[in-house]
């Protein structure tokens, strides 16, 4: 499990991400970590303002869950587990077909 460098109010018995990946499926496991590394870049810097202690804030956090997805993508792996991607499920797809 990655590192936590979480403040006080994020610390508890069990992780949010934890606990929300307990309901899902593998695949959505994946897509949930993949979502929320992606959301903190995407924000970058805008929740706390701009300035680079805000930028470095979201980078960490998108770092945090791209960990947390390699380290679940392992374990897949050492489990053998098999789940169903599909080219169709990858964000440059939504982009074909539009005016360039």
């Amino acid at each position: 499990m990655p590192e936590s460098k979480d403040p006080k109010h994020y610390q508890k018995s069990i992780q949010t991400a934890d606990a929300i990946m307990s309901q899902l499926s593998d695949e959505e496991s994946i897509g949930y970590l993949r979502g929320a590394a992606l959301k903190h870049l995407c924000r970058f810097g805008a929740k706390h303002g701009i300035t680079v202690d805000s930028a470095i804030m979201d980078c960490e956090k998108a770092d945090w869950y791209n960990r947390k997805l390699i380290d679940f993508l392992k374990t897949l792996k050492k489990e053998k587990a098999k789940f169903q991607h599909t080219p169709a499920d990858n964000i440059t797809n939504i982009f074909k077909g539009s005016d360039d």
